[in-house]
């Protein structure tokens, strides 16, 4: 099916006319894809109130509403390509200029299926784990980042926060919510004290391999010392895992 995208950005129709989102060509059949007249911003948003409609054969100027399976799979097609242009948007120009880098595809929990320039399906359940995968940021849409094409050294060492809007992805938001949770049940800490470790364990468990870790790991091991009980050990242990699963090539 060859698609052709019409409107990616709505602006709204003063007229009251249906907006043309794109036309998709299958055998020789012509598909229109169309949303109301309101819809402004992303096409994408409003894919779940299309019509699809081919042109009468009878009657110039009038088009025959097309429902169910064929209606179905001409927005899912229409959808994709949408999702691409957006993805396309997303990177940034030098990205585009010299394609640096694969995509890569890892679950939530931060198993990588693919990051080598594989071909891979979006939205796949990881067989490690079983939770969905994602190839993109959840906040801002740009891809992740997999090994880049011309690599010196062939490792590949999975991203912990996006490179476009610098939030945690969620495998490293999951790690950072749980150290923070225990670090504020350890009772013999201070408010003060708890602020004052938290950046600390934040820049371990973000770059557990940089060579101030070890330094910065050893002031955790001091301030903690006067703190005792299980969240203390469970937090303590959970960065030791997780510096060691980092460190894994």
């Amino acid at each position: 099916m060859k698609v052709v995208i019409e409107r990616a950005n709505l602006s709204g129709s003063d007229d009251g006319l249906l907006q043309r989102v794109a036309t998709a060509y299958l055998n020789g059949n012509e598909y229109r894809v169309l949303v109301p007249a309101r819809a402004t911003g992303s096409a994408l948003d409003w894919l779940g109130q299309c019509s699809v409609r081919q042109p009468s054969p009878d009657s110039f100027g009038s088009e025959i509403v097309i429902t169910e399976a064929m209606a179905e799979h001409v927005v899912n097609v229409v959808r994709e390509d949408l999702k691409r242009m957006k993805r396309e948007q997303n990177r940034p120009e030098r990205m585009n200029s010299d394609s640096r880098y694969n995509d890569a595809l890892i679950c939530l929990q931060g198993h990588v299926l693919e990051c080598s320039g594989g071909k891979f399906k979006r939205e796949e359940h990881c067989a490690t784990c079983g939770s969905a995968c994602i190839d993109e940021c959840p906040r801002c849409n740009a891809p992740i980042r997999g090994m880049e094409t011309m690599p010196v050294v062939l490792q590949y060492t999975r991203p912990s926060f996006c490179y476009a809007c610098g939030r945690a992805y969620p495998w490293m938001e999951e790690h950072l919510n749980t150290q923070r949770e225990l670090l504020y049940h350890i009772e013999k800490l201070t408010q003060d004290e708890r602020n004052e470790l938290w950046p600390l364990l934040q820049y371990v468990t973000s770059n557990p391999n940089s060579d101030l870790s070890p330094a910065k790991r050893k002031l955790i091991d001091i301030k903690l010392g006067k703190a005792g009980g299980a969240a203390k050990d469970a937090l303590l242990t959970l960065i030791a895992k997780y510096a060691a699963e980092m460190s894994k090539p």
